[in-house]
């Protein structure tokens, strides 16, 4: 997922993936203009924060690459609907709350879609 700040001219600032080789669920972001170039293999650059904890629970933690915690998140359970959830946010002083904002939404997405794929495999559908 890119992410983007600013309105009809808006300016990608970073990006959020996925590792496909981890112990756990684990997600990197990058940052724009942080080294590297392209955006796979040996030539990213090294990603700016990295995302952990349970997300099925909806219960992680944002850690810079000096390994301190920068923000944690957690699903609020007195609230939800199957349209929506809603979250609690805690964000470190310098930290930038839009790009954490912006990675919770779409380590939501993820997991919505992911649910969603194993339902329809659970009803039989395709």
């Amino acid at each position: 997922y890119d992410i983007f700040r600013g309105g009809m001219g808006a300016e990608k600032i970073g990006w959020i993936e996925k590792k496909l080789i981890a112990m756990t669920d684990t997600f990197d972001v990058y940052m724009e203009g942080e080294g590297g170039f392209g955006v796979t293999g040996l030539f990213k650059p090294k990603p700016a924060y990295q995302i952990s904890g349970d997300f099925i629970d909806r219960n992680f933690v944002f850690r810079d690459q000096e390994d301190r915690t920068v923000a944690k998140v957690q699903m609020d359970g007195l609230i939800q609907f199957d349209a929506w959830n809603h979250y609690q946010v805690q964000v470190a002083p310098g930290m930038d709350v839009f790009m954490v904002l912006a990675c919770c939404c779409a380590i939501d997405e993820e997991f919505d879609e992911e649910h969603a794929e194993a339902k329809k495999k659970r009803e039989g559908g395709d």
